[in-house]
């Protein structure tokens, strides 16, 4: 396996792999995508085929992760954690020294990901997904 930076060329597989993972309300639209890999950093897992995608951003020093998608058989087996580490390089490299992101409250698995991950709880998004639908808001910081 191998993760690299997304090219267009992927951008059918990433759209695919979004809609397994978010429920249409909520996921990004897939012209967005395109965008996003011109523009931010986005990262790509690839075993035979595309497997999952992480996106971020940094503006100064403060990093974002937009979306960390796995094909729902790919999970469990540490790629999550792979891509979170790929991508905190590439934003840190920019000169990010915080890290946030937002994560459905519900979501307990990705929750955990990112604690061991290093990231910490600093509030809830209240409707973040939309009406009713809460988010957590974390962070890591870098020295």
């Amino acid at each position: 396996m191998i993760i690299r930076r997304a090219e267009l060329i992927d951008l059918s597989e990433i759209v695919v792999i979004e809609r397994l993972c978010f429920p249409e309300e909520i996921a990004f639209p897939d012209g967005m995508f395109a965008y996003l890999i011109r523009y931010a950093e986005t990262m790509v897992a690839i075993d035979k085929s595309l497997i999952g995608f992480i996106i971020g951003f940094a503006s100064g020093s403060i990093g974002s992760i937009y979306t960390l998608d796995i094909h729902p058989i790919h999970r469990r087996k540490g790629l999550g954690s792979l891509l979170i580490s790929a991508m905190e390089e590439a934003l840190h490299a920019r000169g990010a020294k915080i890290i946030r992101l937002e994560v459905d409250v519900g979501n307990f698995a990705a929750i955990r990901l990112y604690r061991n991950a290093g990231y910490s709880k600093i509030e809830i998004a209240d409707d973040y997904y939309g009406r009713g639908k809460n988010a957590i808001r974390m962070v890591k910081t870098f020295e």
